[in-house]
């Protein structure tokens, strides 16, 4: 992660995540400790709010693709690291 090239949005627009989606299932713990440190976040980030909202709805059954939200929210994290209020 250190090497990917930030992004300017933390989640895609139109981003349409779905509980039935077929793609791989992932690690359950790892997932959930992701959205925690997340969540930590947006008492200082507030930019993070919503998309934080989103991928944690599907912490019982978290899918690659979430996985990847949560990826796209870390990207944009990385960006603004220097950004301040």
């Amino acid at each position: 992660m250190e090497d990917s090239k930030p992004v300017c949005t933390p989640m895609v627009t139109g981003c349409s995540l779905s509980s039935n989606d077929e793609s791989p299932t992932v690690d359950q713990l790892a997932y959930i400790s992701m959205i925690g440190s997340l969540l930590y976040l947006t008492c200082t980030i507030l930019d993070i709010m919503h998309a934080v909202g989103i991928v944690g709805r599907f912490q019982e059954n978290p899918k690659e693709s979430h996985l990847q939200a949560i990826k796209g929210i870390l990207k944009y994290l990385q960006g603004t690291q220097d950004f301040c209020l």
